[in-house]
């Protein structure tokens, strides 16, 4: 009977770790399968927001072309005030955007920027009054290189546009120089295509292309668009600086920039702004400056567009660049074509 007893003992033992054992597998698996909804749910969100962030971000890039062609269809002076250039402001975004949906960015102008492929002209020859902006842009902030140095840059950046291989002084550089280096290659003899180019031209550091946290770099400054003209409505103080002769103080030349950028960030001056002269004629104080007549424009035909898109987790981002056009074929037609497309 003691037996029968013991083995009963055992028999329910067993029986409880079994039941245990069960448990403990039915909790895992419950728990794992969880996690796994759980997994698969937040990857369902983030799948979902990263679509509605690339929606917002397309979005965007779409709006500024229908803004840019408006803009143009409606006159033909490009400035700071107009609604492609505040388009991300704060309250100024013409359209609903998803809840939680935000857009990010900027669209610049191109103009405002120094056009590096005009150091040559169309038969390859260098052209004295790109050359000296760009030494003086060089010269001064956010750069500050001595004059042989800069001098010496130019001069490299010119024989890779040229379409000769005569070395432009002691500081250029061709095909020759560029096959000794470690990693050889040939000098371009052409226009830069893109701004990363640059970076293959002797002299050139990452420092000065890419720039610092406090300042920017010469991609940020240069462009490979356009039509060779500075937009004076846009073009930041350090272009600005660069375009005001040697025979002005620095000083001088430094409070004349600021003050551009400060006058025509006010409404009541932008009806001013069609006029080429007016950063003479409308400003007290500064009537002894002038600039080189055929590199100053107020309108523009290339624009950069820098947005992204964010909705909860997803982020999206769009850099493109625009032409912009009036149609030759149907009059008071705007046609804004993409030249560059990138998303990251």
């Amino acid at each position: 009977m003691k037996s029968a007893n013991k083995l009963q003992v055992k028999d329910s033992g067993a029986a409880l770790i079994l039941v245990l054992l069960m448990v403990s597998i039915l909790v895992v698996l419950v728990l794992e399968t969880i996690r796994a909804m759980q997994v698969e749910g937040a990857g369902a969100r983030h799948f979902r927001d990263s679509l509605q962030a690339e929606g917002v971000a397309k979005s965007g890039v779409n709006l500024a072309i229908s803004l840019l062609a408006n803009d143009l269809a409606e006159n033909e002076v490009d400035h700071p005030g107009e609604p492609w250039a505040r388009m991300t402001e704060a309250d100024a975004l013409p359209v609903q955007l998803p809840e939680d949906g935000t857009l990010e960015g900027k669209v610049e102008d191109e103009a405002g920027k120094f056009p590096i492929n005009y150091l040559v002209d169309k038969d390859g020859k260098p052209q004295d009054i790109y050359q000296k902006v760009l030494t003086g842009l060089l010269k001064n902030k956010p750069f500050q290189m001595e004059e042989a140095e800069a001098e010496g840059l130019v001069k490299a950046i010119t024989d890779w546009l040229d379409r000769d291989d005569e070395t432009a002084g002691e500081f250029g550089a061709e095909t020759d120089y560029y096959q000794q280096l470690e990693h050889p290659y040939e000098c371009k003899n052409g226009p830069f295509t893109s701004l990363a180019e640059l970076q293959l031209v002797r002299g050139m550091s990452e420092e000065l292309y890419f720039g610092t946290e406090e300042n920017p770099g010469l991609r940020d400054l240069l462009t490979v668009y356009g039509d060779g003209k500075i937009n004076i409505n846009t073009a930041g103080p350090f272009i600005l600086r660069a375009l005001v002769s040697e025979s002005v103080s620095e000083d001088t030349a430094e409070a004349w920039a600021e003050s551009v950028v400060a006058y025509r960030e006010e409404p009541m001056h932008w009806d001013f702004l069609a006029e080429t002269d007016w950063y003479r004629n409308r400003m007290a104080g500064f009537n002894d400056i002038s600039l080189p007549a055929e590199l100053v424009t107020t309108k523009s035909n290339h624009f950069s567009v820098k947005l992204t898109g964010k909705t909860g987790v997803g982020r999206k981002s769009i850099f493109a660049c625009l032409e912009r056009n009036k149609s030759e074929k149907e009059e008071g037609q705007v046609k804004v074509s993409i030249l560059y497309w990138e998303e990251y």
